[in-house]
């Protein structure tokens, strides 16, 4: 089955849109499965004795959110198609009413239901123009064709299998693309991240909290996760400051320990201001300018 002139006039990018952000839900509720089995499960070693039975629970709960996690990359690869697909008809559809209007300046009739283009006599001294922006619509429906062919190809490739694990190079953690995430505009950021295993996820906020802290194209849990992280190692770093001004002075207040003190009060005030919203900015010395969301 082809793409015909009537079906691209009358295709619903809208629907499409909607049908992607289903996609989109499904993702992240597989997303949110892969986070609550790693919260609820990395405790294991601290209550299960060591032994067989204990390496064997925390092997399959690894096992188990790769596999999930598996299942949110194929989501949001198959929103992104989808997306993508919903572009392509509505370049060709605007491209097919480019090609109306001027055939129509040029004195033809075009008739895009009946798929006809007619001259009137005033136009027939221009030979071959019926042929010509026949030829054009023609090539539009092409094009939309291959698209609609490529994003059934690309949709079919995403099958899961749950007892399936991906492969050495998929489960390989690309640091790089990490780092060059900074420079990335906001809308690459957003298809980067959606496309991200969400175990890999995890690893990028705690190995690099600062770049996802800061990356506006990344949903605000997971920049609220990872500033949080360099938060806590802000608080932390001040504590220790502080016991070593505290023992060096034999408990003796000066100046240094009355700076540190100002400081963790300011984290303690962020820390209180900033429960049950998002963190989607930190800057250690910053606190007053760190930025808040709703949750």
């Amino acid at each position: 089955m082809t793409i015909t002139l009537p079906g691209l006039l009358a295709a619903d990018t809208g629907r499409l849109e909607t049908v992607a952000r289903h996609w989109d839900k499904l993702a992240r509720a597989l997303d949110a499965a892969v986070e609550d089995l790693g919260r609820d499960t990395r405790e294991l070693p601290n209550h299960w004795p060591a032994g067989p039975s204990s390496q064997a629970a925390q092997d399959k709960a690894a096992e188990l959110r790769v596999q999930v996690g598996n299942g949110q990359t194929h989501c949001a690869a198959v929103a992104w198609i989808i997306r993508d697909f919903a572009l392509d008809l509505e370049q060709g559809r605007r491209r097919l009413n480019e090609l109306v209007a001027e055939a129509q300046a040029a004195g033809l009739r075009v008739d895009l239901e009946a798929g006809l283009i007619t001259a009137t006599i005033a136009a027939a001294a221009s030979p071959g123009a019926v042929d010509a922006y026949a030829q054009q619509i023609g090539e539009v429906l092409t094009v939309v064709n291959e698209a609609d062919r490529k994003a059934a190809d690309d949709i079919g490739r995403h099958v899961y299998r749950e007892e399936t694990l991906p492969d050495a190079e998929q489960s390989r953690f690309d640091d790089v693309a990490i780092l060059a995430l900074a420079n990335w505009v906001d809308t690459s950021q957003t298809d980067y991240w959606k496309g991200l295993h969400s175990v890999h996820q995890e690893r990028a906020i705690a190995e690099f909290p600062t770049i996802i802290g800061a990356a506006p194209g990344i949903p605000p849990k997971d920049r609220d996760a990872a500033n949080r992280i360099l938060l806590g190692r802000a608080k932390d770093e001040l504590l220790a400051a502080r016991a070593r001004q505290e023992q060096a002075h034999d408990g003796a207040m000066n100046q240094a320990q009355l700076d540190l003190d100002r400081r963790l009060a300011a984290i303690t005030d962020l820390e209180h201001r900033s429960e049950g919203k998002n963190l989607l900015s930190y800057e250690a010395g910053s606190e007053q300018e760190a930025e808040l969301t709703k949750r």
